[in-house]
């Protein structure tokens, strides 16, 4: 009964919470202006995913009882919302990621008392800010990252509860999952709300810092980021491809390829972000049996992965384009 009062809970506050940006979003300045880098091509509210970030740090705090960790969801979740409002500098931002991400290594892992370890330490840094801001990137069409949440929560709450009997985040995963659920009627598919920083960022922190909880050996670690493989996977090959052009890696840009999909090639939002999750949905599944396998097995499904996206992302990349504007397609 306390799990499905949790879920029922999060679906409403997300709901409720999308629907009051929507109405009062001009009169507190949380209005999404287009530019020559947006997918879409109107004003539209952001700042939506509030809703699941409230949702999760109430359940934190009086279910699962973490307050240490329910105070730094806090502090992730009001930077997501002060970025919404005035948009900090990139400089500000990761500074304060990597404070909040060292309070979280700490939490889970504890200080490094050995040189092996301080390289683990400052893996699991780069590997929580890095997911932040991946999942950031690749909340830039309808439905994206909402679809993104509910599946890759929804994979945690699976492997978490019936795999690693790990009660506490399998209720957090199927919080946050329902709350992207209760956020989508927003959002998909046509965009009536954003979802924000306050969203995206807080639910790849989140997701992150799970995996720093979790994972206790490398084939945990292997199964649990392939919940979130597309993400992972459109983020870093087009950094990678942007760095071999010698492009500022730290400005904006639309260069994924789900935006050249959705922008370029004129695919409808809805497509591409269903695409996305139905990709991520297949391969958690596989990589969730992969896992109950053999390591061998794993790094397998990585590695084919890996070629038939990299594959695939050429490919597509490599048609001509047929539009050149902002894409507010349903």
């Amino acid at each position: 009964m306390l799990i499905f009062l949790s879920i029922l809970l999060s679906i409403l506050l997300s709901a409720v919470s999308s629907a009051i940006i929507l109405r009062f979003s001009s009169s507190i300045a949380l209005v999404d202006i287009p530019n020559e880098r947006s997918s879409h091509s109107i004003p539209t509210p952001r700042g939506g995913g509030i809703g699941i970030c409230i949702a999760l740090i109430i359940v934190g705090v009086f279910i699962t009882r973490d307050f240490y960790f329910s105070a730094i969801l806090s502090i992730t979740g009001i930077l997501g919302l002060l970025e919404d409002r005035f948009t900090l500098s990139s400089r500000i931002r990761l500074l304060s990621q990597f404070v909040i991400s060292f309070f979280v290594v700490s939490l889970f892992s504890g200080l490094p008392p050995t040189l092996l370890t301080i390289f683990l330490y400052l893996f699991w840094l780069i590997f929580i800010v890095g997911t932040t801001n991946f999942y950031n990137f690749m909340d830039g069409i309808n439905g994206i990252a909402g679809l993104t949440g509910l599946v890759g929560f929804g994979l945690m709450a699976y492997f978490s509860y019936f795999v690693l009997n790990a009660h506490d985040v399998f209720l957090m995963s199927a919080v946050l999952a329902a709350g992207c659920l209760g956020f989508l009627p927003f959002n998909f598919p046509r965009a009536r709300v954003f979802m924000g920083d306050v969203g995206s960022i807080f639910l790849g922190f989140v997701f992150a810092s799970f995996v720093v909880k979790m994972s206790a050996n490398i084939n945990i670690f292997f199964c649990i980021i392939m919940f979130l493989c597309t993400f992972y996977s459109d983020a870093t090959v087009t950094i990678f491809y942007r760095w071999r052009r010698g492009e500022n890696l730290m400005q904006a840009h639309r260069s994924h390829l789900y935006q050249y999909m959705s922008n370029e090639l004129g695919l409808p939002h809805w497509k591409v972000s269903m695409l996305y999750a139905t990709v991520q949905l297949i391969v958690g599944v596989i990589a969730i049996w992969a896992y109950k396998k053999n390591i061998e097995f794993q790094v397998v499904l990585m590695i084919v992965y890996v070629i038939i996206f990299i594959t695939l992302y050429r490919l597509i990349k490599a048609i001509k384009p047929t539009v050149k504007y902002a894409n507010d397609s349903i």
